[in-house]
């Protein structure tokens, strides 16, 4: 564990900008994203269907708007895997992203204490721009833009490690677009001077690195700490996040998150349990979190909102009831 976090430290010293492509998370990254590492599908041992929505640097102006939905489970053939399916839409000024991908991980239990995970995504990843174009100089004599938009798609794929030891401890390692698609079209448009207008755009690899861990903190363990640490890199720039989550009694809980150079995080949320019937018990988990920009951009932003919902359950089968007449009444 110590060896990992100096590891982590020193991914985090190597560039704490915020100029990814792939979008940030607050509480959501603390409940385990199927997005960020496929190997994580399966990992809730239950079937579970989750959604998030998130506003960054609201009042900016073509602010980041995020939306994801995720549905996976376990399956229990021939050895232990998972299997799930995410669709992200993520929108930043004129620019829109569309991720749709399926999701496998091959899950191999009692390694150590834990079980080990390897996950691949497979899925499609389409950029677009709009037409909405403002420029003080104007834009009919830049190339680069184009004056009707453009959209372009491509294969996308994901790989990713993941350890888990339930209610103890959780390590990933994952990259999303490992094939860094380009995208390279030329438009019929024209500029003034006649030159072609041409769309040229590359799919970063995003790096994952994250670590969660759990502690009782309470004679009776019903307070829980669980800290995390989360490292998102392209090599360009980097994220380095730390923050921390206390629950109480399983049910409720709260915390802080610390981006470096960007923002410091409120998060509050609560699991509720579900009566189930012939589907069986489910388990509701509602989070919120509120970012307060540290940032230059806090001077044009009230903060960034992001909610997350999470629903899983399992199926159990009814018993079969059978009647039996004794033969003396046949």
């Amino acid at each position: 564990m110590k060896k990992l976090l100096v590891f982590l430290g020193f991914v985090g010293s190597l560039g704490l900008v915020q100029a990814q492509q792939d979008p940030q998370f607050t509480v959501g990254q603390y409940q385990g994203l199927a997005y960020q590492n496929p190997a994580v599908v399966g990992s809730h041992e239950a079937i579970c269907a989750t959604m998030i929505g998130r506003l960054q640097w609201v009042g900016f102006g073509g602010e980041p708007s995020t939306f994801v939905f995720s549905a996976q489970g376990p399956i229990e053939f021939k050895g232990s895997h998972g299997l799930g399916l995410t669709i992200m839409s993520d929108k930043l000024g004129q620019e829109t992203t569309m991720v749709a991908k399926l999701q496998y991980a091959y899950r191999k239990r009692n390694v150590g204490d834990g079980t080990l995970s390897f996950g691949l995504g497979v899925g499609y990843i389409n950029k677009s721009l709009g037409s909405d174009w403002v420029a003080s100089q104007g834009v009919e004599d830049d190339p680069s833009i184009l004056l009707n938009g453009a959209s372009e798609g491509g294969l996308d794929l994901d790989f990713g490690i993941y350890y888990k030891i339930d209610n103890k401890l959780s390590i990933g390692l994952s990259s999303t677009h490992l094939t860094a698609t380009k995208f390279n079209s030329t438009s019929d448009e024209k500029t003034i001077s006649g030159t072609a207008r041409q769309f040229n755009y590359q799919i970063d690899r995003t790096i994952y690195v994250n670590a969660q861990y759990e502690q009782p903190i309470s004679s009776d363990g019903s307070w829980v700490l669980k800290p995390g640490l989360f490292v998102k890199t392209d090599v360009t720039s980097t994220t380095f996040a730390l923050g921390a989550i206390a629950e109480y009694n399983q049910q409720f809980w709260g915390g802080l998150d610390y981006r470096l150079q960007d923002a410091v995080a409120l998060m509050v949320g609560a699991n509720f349990q579900m009566n189930g019937t012939n589907a069986g018990a489910g388990l509701l988990k509602v989070g919120y979190s509120y970012d307060f920009t540290t940032s230059n951009i806090r001077n044009f932003s009230s903060g960034s909102h992001e909610l997350f919902v999470r629903y899983c359950f399992n199926i159990s089968s009814q018993p079969k009831e059978e009647g039996h007449h004794s033969v003396r009444w046949l």
